[in-house]
């Protein structure tokens, strides 16, 4: 446990420790960098060290050894732009003394792209081709598990895949399907120094080896991020009988972007009703963030909606299920 810890420190130090610059292009299957559940996107993806339900699965899988229940279930869309809409789902059963399981998928849907191909017989220089086949899918095994009342440690392997249609190859004399396929890692950590709800965590996202298409190889959108958050604020300044006041901040380290920072919040009342918010810094579309959520009965039902400056606004909707 001290040796995972201490790695996860230093690659934070590492991670923070160089020159800053923009970076650009270095990655691929960048679905797996959309915001997954209207809860933690209508609080601005501070979720790091929040979320304990299902969909921590996507922010933090040591958070779901957090979860009251034995079974929590998540599973929304995300109508994200240029008609492209992703699907997830998250399961999660926690045992009590053995820990908690975790699975999670994500299925994008690219909707209807027409393909084109050079034609110099044609005024405009080619033609339009059938529709193209593209698609993508990631699958996710997570277990966590609590140590401690103070501290949790969690991980998930997941099978990334994405398909970008096919090409016409010379050199075979056919079509060549355009497909990779690799395995990813999560690792995460959960703190709480004894400070009521107050808590530290640390995530790692997408770790993986190098794939390529044809000539020029990628990665996957690794990403480090560090986050505080408190479950009640209200109990640092009193009683407050059916209200809470959730609140987290994060700071983000991705591969192929400059340092992040998420803060959001979420104000509950009797446990039934729920206003979030929340903004994301230095972003090059998103900011803004704000939803809100119904509870009851061990049924939720949430909707966010999420700036995306030179585009439309994002919508999410997700329902949850918990027994």
């Amino acid at each position: 446990m001290r040796k995972f810890l201490f790695l996860l420190i230093s690659l934070a130090i590492t991670s923070y420790a160089g020159i800053e610059i923009d970076k650009v292009a270095q990655t691929g299957c960048k679905f797996l960098d959309v915001g997954f559940g209207a809860r933690a996107c209508g609080m601005g993806e501070a979720y790091t060290v929040v979320g304990h339900d299902a969909d921590a699965l996507f922010y933090n899988p040591s958070c779901i050894a957090e979860i009251d229940n034995d079974v929590d279930i998540s599973g929304g869309v995300t109508y994200w732009i240029a008609d492209i809409r992703h699907s997830y789902l998250s399961i999660v059963y926690n045992t009590g003394n053995f820990g908690s399981f975790g699975i999670s998928v994500v299925s994008p849907n690219y909707g209807e792209i027409l393909g084109t191909e050079i034609a110099p017989e044609t005024e405009e220089g080619f033609k339009d081709t059938d529709t193209l086949g593209v698609s993508a899918l990631c699958v996710g095994v997570a277990y966590a598990k609590e140590f401690t009342e103070k501290f949790t440690v969690g991980a998930q392997i997941k099978y990334v895949a994405q398909h970008l249609a096919e090409t016409y190859s010379e050199n075979l004399g056919g079509y060549k399907e355009n497909e990779i396929s690799t395995l990813s890692y999560d690792f995460g950590l959960l703190f709480y120094p004894g400070f009521k709800s107050f808590a530290f965590g640390m995530f790692v996202r997408n770790f993986s080896p190098r794939v390529k298409y044809e000539q020029i190889g990628f990665e996957l959108p690794l990403t480090f991020s560090v986050g505080v958050g408190v479950d009640n604020l209200l109990d640092f300044f009193g009683s407050y009988p059916g209200m809470t006041l959730t609140v987290g901040a994060e700071m983000l380290h991705p591969r192929d972007w400059r340092e992040e920072f998420n803060v959001g919040g979420e104000f509950g009342y009797n446990d039934m009703i729920f206003f979030r918010a929340g903004y994301k810094f230095r972003y090059s579309q998103e900011g803004l963030n704000f939803g809100v959520g119904l509870k009851s009965s061990g049924i939720k039902i949430d909707w966010s909606y999420s700036e995306f400056k030179l585009f439309d606004w994002i919508n999410r909707f997700s329902v949850g299920f918990s027994f």
